[in-house]
């Protein structure tokens, strides 16, 4: 006979929620495609500074001169808490009915499968949830605040130390007749480049940003809007599901429409600014990293503590007989080198 026992422990709802595929995953493959699992529940993380000043120069033979190295700015932080519990009723397991499955079971065999396909149901419900917060949190990060506020929750504030260079607000805006996203894609390009000696590769659109964007008679002239391949994926296939649109490369800068809102409190809100264009270097060198922190979790503690990206299991309560899934988890994305983004407000109000 088939079994739940092993699909309810915790080593394989683990190994279950760690490689399920939730949506909205846009900005988290997009610039924080680098990952890493950390052993301790905090994270410490530098961002380097150092201006270009020249070597000095000695008379022949004379003795060499001792010169500054590079600054380094340390933060150690503590990542952000998720820890996600479902209660599942023995009612909605046991008897509950799929929609195609048949009214009367033939055999336990049929009333297992449906539960475990209920569990794995439950589960994505948690895996989902939590990639909506590390799509958030990501969306924050670009900004140089990782902020949250909520009554009866954990509140916290984590400061990137992004240049105040580059937070820019222009002062003919796109939905301005004179506007020219020309040479504020220019601007773009020179602020990332003096500040950490790299290009702009993407920038990605809000709402308002996108449509003044595609509005402006420069952009139609010079947009271009082909389909457009990285390797052997296409742009447009590759981000389709997470809702980002590809409107075209414009002057060499893959530009990105991305429109989507999570729930925050229950209030519906844009991951990217509506009037907003940020600009990004996605490049190994930006050294984007979202960083997990470890779990501490007695029923997974063997000798230290967990370290994984998603930790997840499940207990019984005898009386009423119910069962508790829970999901924890402790993302948090740091953009080593934040000069390498611009966050560029483009449309008036």
């Amino acid at each position: 006979m088939a079994s739940t026992i092993e699909v309810l422990s915790w080593s394989s709802l683990t190994a279950a929620v760690n490689e399920i595929k939730s949506p909205n995953q846009f900005l988290k493959k997009l610039v924080f495609g680098h990952h890493e699992t950390q052993p301790t529940e905090s994270i410490e993380f530098g961002v380097f500074t150092g201006d270009r000043e020249i070597a000095p120069f000695i008379e022949r033979d004379g003795e060499a001169i001792p010169v500054s190295g590079y600054g380094e700015t340390f933060q150690t932080v503590m990542p952000p808490n998720i820890r996600i519990k479902r209660p599942i009723k023995p009612s909605e397991l046991l008897f509950n009915r799929a929609p195609g499955t048949v009214i009367f079971a033939p055999s336990a065999d049929v009333i297992v499968s449906a539960a475990e396909a209920h569990i794995a149901r439950d589960a994505k419900r948690l895996a989902d949830m939590a990639t909506n917060s590390e799509e958030y949190l990501c969306a924050l990060a670009i900004r140089g605040v990782i902020s949250y506020v909520a009554a009866d929750e954990a509140n916290f504030t984590i400061t990137i130390p992004k240049p105040s260079g580059n937070n820019i607000t222009l002062s003919v805006f796109w939905d301005d007749v004179a506007n020219d996203p020309a040479a504020d894609f220019k601007t773009a390009k020179s602020v990332i480049s003096e500040a950490v000696g790299l290009g702009v590769t993407d920038v990605v659109l809000g709402s308002e940003a996108a449509a003044a964007f595609l509005a402006s008679d420069s952009v139609k002239a010079l947009l271009d809007n082909r389909n457009i391949s990285a390797g052997n994926i296409d742009l447009q296939q590759q981000y389709r599901d997470d809702g980002a649109l590809f409107l075209g490369r414009f002057c060499g800068v893959n530009v990105w429409e991305y429109a989507r809102t999570v729930k925050v409190g229950g209030v519906s809100t844009a991951l990217i600014r509506a009037k907003y264009a940020e600009f990004l270097a996605v490049t190994p060198q930006a050294e984007n990293t979202l960083y997990y922190g470890a779990i501490p979790d007695l029923d997974a503690f063997q000798g230290r503590l967990f370290q994984a990206e998603r930790f997840s299991k499940s207990w019984t309560i005898p009386d009423p007989s119910s069962m508790q899934m829970l999901l924890h988890t402790r993302p948090l994305p740091i953009p080593r080198r934040p000069g390498s983004m611009v966050s560029m407000k483009v449309v008036s109000g």
